[in-house]
């Protein structure tokens, strides 16, 4: 049990005094990564052979042959250098006859060697919410997917903008260079001389977590975005939610209105619970070892944390004993997140039931997806239930977390926050879900054939096979009253 509460002990919200947490959910950060077109300058000690030819005409040996007879070096080799230096307009060149320009006699005073040269500085990634500079991978890239927050981009990056940050990519692109050339001459100073275009764009965001508490005698709410320096981010929020809702951040609300008109009045924790559960984040937070006295005080019945502390329960399921889990959901496809999935997938020789509602929207074409092959090896069972009054989650008899998804107003529109109470007393856990697992004939053996379900709700037209484990719609007809 201590592995799970160190679990939960490391993902643990930030405390607001006179608060608590309702919700928390991922918001993305818009970066784009960008190249630019500039002219680099670069200073070097000039190379002794430039430096030769250069002192040879200072001092009236101009002829090509000459200087090659003297320096004792090949014509076809010399005339190379000679190419470079006319480049560098350090010489020019009339029959064979070599003559310095006041640019080769600065250089041959000062030893100095300027290069100015035309290049790309790829993987530049800016901040598209504070503007704020970066070298890309840095941050690691997430893909959103059509249902998480967004911010949307509050920066436009010209030609004058780049300018206006000259000094943080000039440092950027100094702490990057290789120093070398094929001289082995020394570098005096490389720096960016002047930017000329933008060379490409490319969007991609950044994960981060939005905390979302709510006063503990009042209707205020208070947001937090994890990552935020200075505020930025939650301005940027309210900017977007709170008059005119952008796209990116329209499911911060509910989207379904008949949902969230049946869910104003749920409730599910009393005022006990969740001062208890403030108490024991305190003693978790203030604790660097996790004590037998420390868990102790974790297995008591009380609000639960958040959502994290659900994943943190199906991650660490190998901490505690259980028979099986049984799983009563309304919206099944908004609880089973990849984490979730991705813990009840790696569960071995144990059973899972999953009770559902068949209206919900492509929820069988999820099951399959999540659970195909677990479903076909009987190790998880589905069943259909219309009218789930009841929500939980039961690590059958050790752990259950009663919840609800009860809406509230913000911003005079609905949002849905999860309320969750856990128990970890079997007696109590087994009073309240045996009812269940006698009208739903679960087991939890992974060998037994699947039993008959006989009873109120029987299908129309289709021979009994089992307790409602493939895929197929059935109509139920209820029981005369």
């Amino acid at each position: 049990m201590k592995q799970l509460v160190a679990a939960v002990s490391r993902k643990l919200p930030r405390e607001l005094k006179n608060f608590h947490l309702i919700k928390r959910q991922s918001i993305f950060i818009p970066y784009c990564e960008i190249g630019i077109t500039c002219l680099t300058k670069e200073v070097t000690e000039i190379n002794l052979f430039f430096e030769t030819i250069l002192k040879l005409i200072d001092i009236e040996v101009a002829d090509v042959y000459e200087i090659s007879a003297i320096m004792g070096v090949e014509f076809k080799l010399l005339k190379e250098a000679i190419v470079d230096m006319i480049e560098q307009k350090y010489i020019i060149t009339s029959q064979n006859k070599l003559i310095m320009t006041p640019r080769g006699r600065k250089a041959l005073a000062d030893r100095k060697q300027v290069t100015i040269r035309k290049r790309n500085i790829n993987e530049l990634s800016v901040n598209m919410i504070t503007g704020n500079i970066e070298e890309s991978g840095k941050n690691a890239f997430a893909k959103p997917s059509k249902r998480d927050l967004c911010l949307s981009e509050e920066q436009t990056i010209t030609k004058d903008y780049l300018e206006s940050n000259y000094a943080i990519i000039n440092e950027i692109y100094q702490r990057n260079q290789i120093e070398s050339n094929i001289f082995n001459t020394k570098i005096l100073q490389r720096e960016l001389y002047k930017i000329l275009d933008i060379a490409y764009e490319k969007l991609y965001y950044v994960k981060d977590e939005l905390f979302i508490y709510k006063n503990d005698d009042s209707e205020d709410y208070e947001f937090i975005i994890k990552g935020d320096i200075g505020e930025r981010y939650q301005n940027s929020f309210y900017h977007q939610v709170r008059d005119v809702v952008y796209s990116g951040m329209e499911n911060f609300f509910e989207r379904d209105w008949d949902f969230s008109k049946n869910h104003y009045d749920k409730g599910l924790v009393t005022q006990e619970d969740r001062q208890y559960t403030k108490s024991l984040i305190e003693k978790l937070n203030g604790s660097e070892i996790i004590s037998d006295e420390l868990v102790d005080q974790y297995i008591h019945t009380r609000a639960l944390i958040d959502e994290k502390e659900l994943e943190a329960i199906f991650s660490c399921n190998q901490e505690f004993d259980y028979q099986g889990i049984v799983i009563s959901c309304e919206r099944l496809k908004k609880l089973l997140n990849p984490e979730i999935v991705s813990a009840l997938n790696a569960i071995s020789k144990k059973r899972i039931w999953l009770l559902y509602d068949p209206k919900e929207y492509n929820v069988n074409k999820i099951l399959e997806q999540n659970f195909g092959d677990k479903i076909k090896k009987k190790e998880v069972s589905v069943s259909e239930n219309d009218r789930i009054s009841e929500q939980f989650i039961c690590f059958y008899p050790n752990i259950l977390v009663e919840y609800v998804e009860k809406t509230e107003k913000v911003f005079d529109r609905p949002i849905t926050i999860f309320e969750g109470r856990i128990e970890f007393d079997s007696d109590v856990i087994k009073n309240k879900i045996d009812k269940i697992i006698d009208e739903y004939e679960i087991s939890f053996s992974l060998s037994e054939p699947e039993p008959e379900k006989m009873g109120k709700n029987k299908y129309n037209k289709h021979t009994k096979k089992g307790i409602a484990h493939t895929y197929k719609k059935y109509k139920y007809k209820e029981k005369n009253k």
